[in-house]
């Protein structure tokens, strides 16, 4: 039988992350925690020396952290404190959009929401909004809805900062067309999401220019044969693509009868990606 192992965490230890999904932050309550749990010291331990932890927010079944070196990940805090919370009067959800943005964005400063720690409000307004909807099937709809919303936040010894938060969901829905970029309305029966995706912006020109680009008025779901001339391709070329990929089924939009539909950045994507 091999020897348990049995993971190092240096006494000066400020961050230990216990597998994907459990976060200490110190040598002495990582190691309980290993104690308690044994199956973690099998998952990967990651300690780091230095780190302060600034916010923790979430709840326990998904939480996240916000660390001094600009970091924020997902996890739970163990074990259950009374942790700091510096971005308290802060939208979580402009948090969680951050996130969202900065794996899509490789521009974004992974630093920025560190200006929002000592904010006093935070405030959103609806700037723009758009929808595309196509009935592809009897009493079946695709959507495509784009949002562009500003969020203010008011700080005491400083001027107010905005940012701006680009978001477009591609859905179908049955009897009803999909209207909600937020969820799923009780009235959108069978609302299945196809895509989302997310920019940030502190620049309201930037913002604006993005989602005038955005609208350009594409159906949210589209055939082969219609994607083709829309990426600039041949339906061969897009069909060989295709055909090289292996997420195609579980991101096809839709199925009617030998009709497949998609959404158009995906046939953009399958037909861009590097062949082997």
């Amino acid at each position: 039988m091999q020897p348990e192992h049995v993971p190092v965490i240096p006494s000066n230890a400020t961050r230990i992350r216990l597998g994907s999904t459990i976060i200490c932050v110190d040598a002495a309550g990582a190691q309980a925690v290993l104690e308690r749990l044994p199956s973690l010291r099998e998952k990967g331990v990651e300690a780091e020396c230095g780190p302060d932890l600034l916010h923790v927010g979430g709840n326990v079944a998904v939480g996240w952290s916000a660390w001094s070196d600009g970091r924020i990940l997902v996890g739970c805090m163990l074990p259950v404190s009374e942790w700091p919370a510096r971005l308290a009067a802060v939208d979580e959800r402009l948090i969680h959009f951050f996130m969202e943005a900065s794996f899509r964005q490789k521009e974004l400063d992974p630093r920025l929401w560190m200006r929002w720690l000592d904010a006093t409000d935070c405030s959103q307004e609806v700037i723009r909004t758009a929808s595309d909807e196509r009935l592809f099937a009897a009493d079946h709809y695709a959507s495509r809805i784009i949002e562009l919303r500003c969020y203010r936040l008011r700080f005491v010894d400083r001027p107010d900062e905005r940012v701006w938060v680009l978001r477009e969901s591609v859905a179908t829905a049955a009897y009803a067309p999909f209207r909600s970029v937020d969820g799923h309305s009780p009235t959108d029966k069978g609302a299945m999401q196809r895509d989302r995706r997310l920019w940030m912006y502190t620049d309201e020109a930037e913002a604006l220019a993005r989602f005038a680009a955005r609208d350009d008025g594409r159906p949210p779901i589209v055939t082969v044969q219609e994607g083709a001339p829309l990426i600039g391709t041949t339906e061969d070329a897009l069909r060989e693509a295709l055909s090289r990929a292996d997420d195609v089924n579980q991101r096809t939009a839709y199925v009617t009868g030998r009709t497949h539909w998609y959404v158009l950045e995906h046939l953009a994507e399958w037909h861009s990606a590097p062949t082997l």
